[in-house]
């Protein structure tokens, strides 16, 4: 199995002078756990996970940046490499998502994302989408 095949097309961004307060609406719009940042020709500056978000509880997000909470990220790992790569690189970092960027765009712009969730959710042999029928109780008594 190639990253390619299991990481998810396009990702979600925003820019390095977005507000941690945009930064939080975007991933409450989209249901997501990380945001990739990028510059205005859109290479990939960091990214800002849930957890670089948690000590900003309390605090006024409007008058902090992405930029002062990114996390800077350098790794590159080729699309079409296996998934084991992938895997090893995200113990080794201790990274749950990866930033894919194709080597042969260009700059390093990015054309996916590889979480750990979708990899335990490949390993559980269910198709996407799948889990939420199989979580569902059963409402009626």
């Amino acid at each position: 199995m190639k990253i390619c095949d299991l990481m998810h097309k396009g990702v979600i961004f925003c820019y390095p002078e977005d507000t941690v307060k945009d930064v939080v609406r975007i991933m409450d719009d989209n249901q997501i756990r990380s945001v990739v940042v990028v510059d205005q020709t859109g290479e990939v500056w960091g990214v800002i996970s849930i957890m670089e978000l948690l000590p900003l509880y309390g605090k006024d997000l409007e008058n902090i940046k992405a930029e002062d909470v990114m996390r800077p990220y350098k790794i590159e790992i080729d699309p079409q490499a296996p998934v084991e790569d992938a895997i090893e690189l995200m113990k080794k970092r201790k990274f749950e998502h990866l930033v894919i960027i194709d080597p042969h765009a260009g700059p390093k712009r990015p054309v996916g994302i590889l979480t750990t969730f979708d990899i335990v959710q490949y390993m559980s042999g269910l198709a996407f989408g799948q889990f939420e029928l199989h979580l569902k109780m059963d409402t009626t008594e």
